[in-house]
């Protein structure tokens, strides 16, 4: 259970921390999980960023509406940032860095909200560090693409799971993303949202107070959004692969 955003563009990202920060205090939207209860993601944070040209992952213990490191990313000027806060699942593993979002390895990165329960299977070349279904779906993903980074492939595979609560996530290698929004109950919770404007294309698990004012847009169950860092093209494709929407900032 988590709560993400992905940012390509110039954005502010003292506004975009704040809200960040905001939505996993619990203090932004009302969803299924939070309707009668609080329901902090506090289990950690991370972020993912291009350096030049290259992806970097950080990852902190606090949670980030009560850890000063969030600012020192005040000031980041990257064309891509990843943000992720963690609400560790009930026996998915405690709140260690390795449980901690995003995932990196080979030049990808990769977090995710749900829980997936059933065992995925993976190739010897990727050892588990943590004891997250997360990590697993990220290096399920990874094997046997061969190269093949595109929505049929991440399609195929997510079809092929039968058991889970949300296999929302950010997959991307800094060039190109997929963000997945692909789940069973709870859609106010998982629903992915995002707005883009000249400059900026914006993804959140909610809609952000700070960018309230502009048009924002929701993705379908089973979606999947393929995203190009430096243009900021963008399309959404149903779970069938068809094409839903294109468009370009």
């Amino acid at each position: 259970m988590c709560r993400m955003i992905i940012a390509a563009g110039h954005i502010n990202m003292a506004d975009v921390l704040d809200d960040f920060a905001l939505m996993a205090n619990n203090r932004n939207e009302q969803h299924e999980n939070n309707r009668d209860r609080e329901f902090r993601h506090g289990d950690g944070w991370g972020i993912a960023y291009l350096d030049n040209g290259r992806l970097q992952c950080e990852k902190y213990l606090k949670p980030c509406y009560d850890d000063p490191a969030l600012r020192r990313y005040e000031s980041l000027e990257s064309p891509l940032v990843i943000l992720h806060a963690r609400k560790g699942s009930k026996g998915r593993g405690g709140v260690e860095l390795v449980n901690t979002h995003p995932f990196a390895h080979s030049g990808y990165v990769f977090c995710h909200n749900g829980t997936v329960n059933q065992e995925l299977d993976f190739d010897d070349q990727f050892v588990l560090q943590g004891k997250t279904d997360s990590e697993q779906l990220f290096y399920y993903l990874l094997s046997g693409m061969n190269g093949d980074f595109s929505t049929p492939y991440i399609a195929r595979k997510l079809k092929a799971v039968q058991h889970f609560s949300g296999m929302n996530g950010i997959f991307s290698n800094g060039r190109t993303s997929f963000v997945i929004n692909w789940y069973g109950p709870k859609p106010k919770y998982y629903t992915l949202k995002y707005m883009q404007t000249d400059s900026c294309f914006l993804l959140s698990s909610e809609i952000l107070p700070h960018f309230r004012k502009h048009e924002w847009h929701y993705l379908n169950n089973r979606n999947i959004l393929k995203l190009n860092t430096f243009s900021r093209k963008f399309t959404v494709y149903s779970h069938d692969l068809c094409d839903v929407n294109s468009e370009a900032a």
